[in-house]
This record gives structure tokens, sequence and C-alpha cells, in this order.
């Protein structure tokens, strides 16, 4: 009788051991599947914050890829680039900076430059924030956008394919 006691005693806690575990094995599984639906994907990206200070309408205007009408820099805005939503460059042979664009509307554009890929920025313009932003101003123009700095602004035509 008591060995049957013992037994009946281990086989509940076996059991409520059992539950405990595959309980906690299904909170990590659902916790890990929630990680990896709100990470940096376009459609996730751009339903946060991100989805108020991007004007989308205004964006895909200004998409595609721009040559300086002067030559020497090159202008591209992607609106999903390697699935880190909206993205901007501004490049020429040596020198250029790049990264997400954190805020879009009414004439200004916020880039948050990478700054493994920043090698410098146009002449008479300067990154905000410790080196972290670039601010400028923005307009559309006939066939290309005018992009500048606290008045130094750079025109950029519709590159030829």
């Amino acid at each position: 009788m008591r060995s049957s006691r013992n037994i009946a005693k281990w086989l509940i806690i076996t059991l409520i051991m059992a539950i405990g575990i595959g309980t906690f094995a299904a909170l990590t599984v659902r916790n890990e599947k929630q990680k990896e639906e709100t990470e940096a994907k376009s459609s996730t990206y751009l339903t946060n914050q991100r989805q108020k200070d991007i004007d989308m309408k205004e964006l895909k205007t200004l998409l595609g890829d721009f040559d300086a009408e002067s030559g020497q820099w090159q202008l591209m805005i992607d609106e999903d680039h390697e699935d880190k939503g909206p993205y901007m460059s501004v490049l020429d042979a040596g020198s250029g900076f790049e990264g997400r664009i954190m805020y879009l509307k009414k004439g200004i554009v916020i880039v948050e430059i990478d700054q493994d890929l920043y090698r410098g920025m146009p002449e008479g313009w300067e990154p905000e924030g410790k080196g972290k932003y670039a601010i400028l101003d923005y307009a559309l123009t006939d066939g290309g956008i005018r992009l500048g700095y606290r008045g130094n602004e750079i025109d950029f035509a519709a590159a030829s394919e």
C-alpha cells in the first residue's frame, strides 16, 4: 500500500513538472515568434512611429536614382532598402553618407547616418546630433530634386539609364 502511494506522489510530481516545462517552452517559442515578426521589416517598420513621421505619398514622389547637375554627386532614395525601410544615400567618388530616413514631411528629411558607411558630406553640409543625423531641406524640381543644408543646395536630375 505504501509503495503505491509513493508511486502516485511521484507521478503527480512528474506530471506537474511536465506541465511547467511545457508551459515554459510554449512561452519561449511564442516570444521568439513575436521577435521575428517585429524585427525591422518594411511592413512593421512603417507601422510604428515612423509611419507618423514619414509622408508616404511624398516619399513615393521622391523615389529613384538621381545625378547632381554638377555631375559630382549621386542621390538614391529607396522605399525599402535591405528591409530597413525608407533609405537615402548621397555619394560621390570618394565621399558621401547614407542611412535610414527617420522623418520626411513638409520639405524636411532627416536621415540617420550609418556611421560605418559615412565618408563625408558635400561642401557646406554638416551632420547634426553629434554626427548621427543629416537634416536636409528638399523640394521637387522639374525632373528632379533640390536637396540642401542651410542654403547650400544641390540640384539632382533623374539619372539616365
